[in-house]
């Protein structure tokens, strides 16, 4: 299956399942294929609790949905991401992991990088400062 047929197949079930207030904010995580690899961007600043339980279902659904093994969560517009949140990307690193699969993230040192400091995730999961510093590193293979 080529990579646009992933994504419309994953928006079309995502439509399908969600309430149209839900839908309506799909543009808040961007899933996008660059190769091999998965990318999540969080388009939101301060998630409230529907936006977290998006993400957990656009998380879980990016793992149902695509054959990825290599996926990048994407930060950087997110200026503080909930813990409920922090939970489902350990949730998603570990699925990966067992099915010999990687999940890094992007973060801008300051306040997101510092959580994820300070909440000991950074020594389970690798942090970029930039998409592009993830990309080259899942080319790289360098785990």
């Amino acid at each position: 299956i080529a990579n646009q047929d992933i994504l419309v197949k994953l928006k079309r079930y995502k439509e399908s399942k969600m309430s149209s207030d839900i839908v309506n904010k799909y543009e808040d995580f961007v899933i996008d294929r660059k190769e091999d690899m998965t990318i999540l961007t969080i388009n939101i600043s301060r998630p409230s609790n529907k936006e977290v339980n998006e993400f957990k279902l656009t998380l879980d659904d990016v793992l149902s949905f695509t054959d990825s093994k290599k996926l990048i969560i994407d930060f950087n517009a997110c200026s503080f991401p909930d813990s409920v949140m922090l939970g489902a990307m350990v949730k998603a690193h570990k699925e990966l992991q067992k099915n010999g699969g990687f999940l890094v993230a992007v973060a801008y040192p300051g306040k997101v990088r510092f959580l994820l400091g300070q909440t000991g995730l950074d020594r389970i999961i690798k942090i970029f400062d930039t998409k592009e510093d993830a990309i080259i590193s899942f080319k790289s293979e360098i785990f």
